[in-house]
């Protein structure tokens, strides 16, 4: 058809040789036929530990953060009772997919491709009674030159499906536009490349029982068929995990030189662990989390909260605000609606480290005993006792320690 049409237009066809070779480089250029190619699959990717590591890191940190609806009115924060967004966010998110799974997801495409998305589904009345999450790989963003109208489109069971804005749940991992993100296969595309080729090469080492190539020399002319056989009897008896530290005896005058060099010369540990290093940059997770670096609790402890004030919690501001303007009626937003996700879920630390925070909240007057206890997941004191404020003694307001010294 698309020749047909090209003869129809009175262009001209043209034709150009090339060797076989040739032939199948383009076509694996144009369809992408090598699927283990990290540049292209996440199959490839996951196979490096440290990708695998970050990915699951990040979307289980934002898997099971808490989202809670909130108000903010006549100076009180409230929450809000809205019976559909709590069963979304708090219940079940799809037919089959809880909250946590559904953010997980959404997530997960958002590390991969840049681009985390989910179709809002709702009622007739315009309830939200559900988020699916849709697969972002292969997605495109689409405008009309003319009307400005802007489509997102995703290929979903088969079928390429276009959406509007306002139709999707929207997360970034990275975007320098705010219309296509940027996921990790994109930013460490040359670092996943790199640590790929050298496990390629470790498993090929070992496949080859830690010999590295060579040149075998004979003492005569050979024809191919010598010379393939020779070379063949060689592999047979000197290759494989068997014939590991075997001595090797060659007669006919033959001479083996070896090829390459060392795994040491190649510095390939050291190449390893710097991809580590890589990925930890373009991630933001500590090198610590992807078990790594130095091993330090206190240091460890510092990065811990790093890695959540400044890896997480941007990620997280971006979920609450859209999760916000695109579920809440315009009249819930314009009453001051709001929600809030508790990164605290990732900070809650040993029982010594939430005793010493509670403590210090309650002695400075900004948690009650109660607020405490409600976020051990324990009932109120008895009497409602646990809902004073309390402060140390020896505190006091500049104003009223000046007046009692002029009194």
């Amino acid at each position: 058809m698309i020749a047909s049409r090209a003869m129809a237009a009175g262009q001209s066809v043209t034709y150009t040789e090339m060797d076989y070779d040739a032939m199948l480089k383009r076509i694996e250029r144009i369809f992408s036929l090598d699927a283990d190619d990290p540049e292209k699959s996440v199959a490839g990717a996951e196979r490096l530990s440290p990708v695998a590591g970050a990915h699951r890191i990040f979307t289980s940190a934002m898997s099971v953060i808490p989202i809670a609806l909130k108000q903010k009115k006549d100076g009180q924060r409230l929450d809000v009772c809205d019976p559909y967004l709590d069963r979304v966010l708090h219940v079940r998110m799809n037919d089959t997919m809880s909250p946590a799974l559904g953010k997980k997801v959404i997530a997960s495409q958002s590390f991969w491709h840049g681009l985390g998305a989910a179709y809002i589904e709702r009622d007739g009345l315009g309830n939200v009674i559900g988020l699916i999450p849709l697969p972002s790989d292969g997605y495109q963003y689409m405008k009309d030159s003319d009307s400005g109208q802007v489509w997102y489109a995703f290929s979903v069971d088969g079928m390429t499906r276009k959406f509007q804005p306002g139709e999707l749940i929207l997360t970034f991992f990275e975007t320098y536009d705010a219309k296509k993100g940027r996921g990790v296969l994109d930013l460490a595309r040359d670092t996943i490349a790199t640590d790929r080729a050298a496990q390629r090469y470790l498993r090929k080492f070992y496949a080859n029982g830690g010999r590295l190539s060579g040149v075998l020399e004979v003492d005569t002319d050979a024809d191919k068929t010598t010379r393939e056989r020779i070379r063949d009897e060689f592999q047979h008896y000197a290759s494989g995990m068997d014939n590991v530290f075997k001595v090797a005896l060659l007669d006919r005058g033959m001479k083996y030189t070896s090829l390459g060099i060392s795994q040491a010369d190649a510095q390939f540990i050291e190449s390893r662990g710097f991809s580590v290093e890589e990925i930890s940059r373009f991630t933001g997770i500590p090198e610590f989390m992807l078990q790594s670096g130095k091993q330090s609790y206190n240091s460890n402890e510092q990065q811990q909260l790093v890695f959540v004030t400044n890896a997480i919690v941007p990620h997280v501001t971006q979920w609450e605000q859209e999760f916000a303007y695109k579920l809440y009626h315009e009249s819930q937003l314009n009453d001051g609606c709001y929600m809030r996700a508790n990164v605290s879920a990732l900070m809650r630390g040993d029982d010594a480290t939430r005793s010493k925070f509670y403590q210090t909240m309650v002695y400075s007057g900004i948690l009650n005993p109660d607020e405490c206890r409600a976020l051990e997941e324990r009932n109120p004191q008895p009497n409602g006792v646990g809902g004073h404020f309390f402060i140390t003694k020896n505190l006091d307001t500049i104003d009223h320690v000046v007046k009692g010294v002029n009194e």
